[in-house]
């Protein structure tokens, strides 16, 4: 039976997740032993101490060495995250001992690109020159996974379907309007009675599963009665869809943010046919348990201000 948090609290030492930190990294009490500069026995006598601790063995003792059971590795991936945190702190007062806010990770889903994200940076460009900002464009499962091991430090997006919220902290945006698209001189941009029938014909290009414009897509073709189109091509990057349907008559989903951005560029268009399907919320995710630094909270206020949410704190954990 696990021990009380009280108890763990109380009796926890930073040398125990040093050791399961260690561990983690090696996959080996020798190597671990060697790098902590202890003994063998040593190591082993402190890993029962903090078995002893939990109140559970967390790990296996077997012929070709020590094998970790869930909650061994449910420590692990938790002293990785402390010593995560470590390296953050001391880089923040580092920089902040230099006049500067530090380094800041951001995820951001790639329809952001056309509108809140460059609106956002451009400000923090302008009024905090010293902060380092690192941005990812990816779909909102890998920048959740990401976010999880702390590869990043927030994210703009949304909880995809089947995620675990407890861990997490949202903060909804706003819902965002799919259109349909393709180039400027598409031979459908002005045909007011095409449908979506006729559309079929086309080649499409679609986001992976399981990205949700490619559970809109079908969706849309399912609550029609239609066979999806028979060519259709996958990829999960904006660009790379931007340039196709310049290039071609193909046709794709995008949110309305984006289809202003490259329709205010004379690069794509929307097409008269109108998608009734809403994406999930997205917005602004953190790791619940974790304090802010200095460059979060400057980015995180610059964030609500450009989603229109200037002076509202309605931050809620799942």
């Amino acid at each position: 039976m696990i021990n009380p948090l009280d108890h763990l609290r109380s009796r926890l030492r930073m040398r125990h997740l040093q050791l399961l930190f260690v561990l983690s990294e090696e996959g080996s009490l020798r190597k671990t032993a060697q790098i902590m500069a202890l003994t063998q026995p040593a190591v082993t006598k402190a890993l029962h101490e903090l078995e002893s601790l939990v109140g559970e063995t967390l790990f296996t003792r077997t012929h070709k060495g020590l094998v970790a059971n869930s909650l061994g590795e449910a420590a692990m991936r938790y002293a990785q995250l402390v010593f995560a945190d470590l390296s953050g702190l001391h880089e923040e007062m580092s920089a902040l001992q230099s006049g500067n806010l530090g380094t800041l990770r951001i995820g951001a889903m790639g329809s952001l690109v056309g509108g809140l994200l460059p609106r956002t940076l451009a400000q923090l460009t302008r009024r905090h020159p010293k902060l380092n900002i690192t941005v990812v464009i990816d779909t909102s499962d890998v920048l959740l996974q990401a976010l999880s091991l702390d590869q990043l430090d927030l994210v703009v997006g949304r909880i995809t379907h089947g995620w675990p919220t407890d861990e997490l902290n949202f903060e909804a945006f706003a819902e965002e309007v799919i259109q349909v698209v393709a180039r400027t001189d598409h031979p459908q941009q002005h045909n007011t009675d095409v449908s979506l029938a006729a559309l079929a014909h086309y080649p499409w290009i679609v986001q992976s599963q399981p990205a949700p414009l490619r559970e809109i897509y079908q969706q849309i073709f399912r609550e029609a009665q239609l066979q999806a189109p028979a060519s259709q091509l996958e990829t999960a990057s904006t660009m790379l869809t931007v340039a196709l349907l310049q290039q071609t008559e193909m046709i794709s989903l995008m949110p309305l943010s984006l289809v202003e951005y490259y329709s205010n560029l004379g690069v794509l268009a929307a097409l008269p046919v109108t998608v009734s399907a809403r994406l999930m919320p997205f917005g602004l995710i953190s790791r619940k348990g974790r304090m802010p630094s200095a460059a979060m909270e400057v980015v995180m206020a610059e964030l609500r201000v450009q989603a229109g949410l200037e002076g509202a704190g309605g931050v809620t954990s799942g």
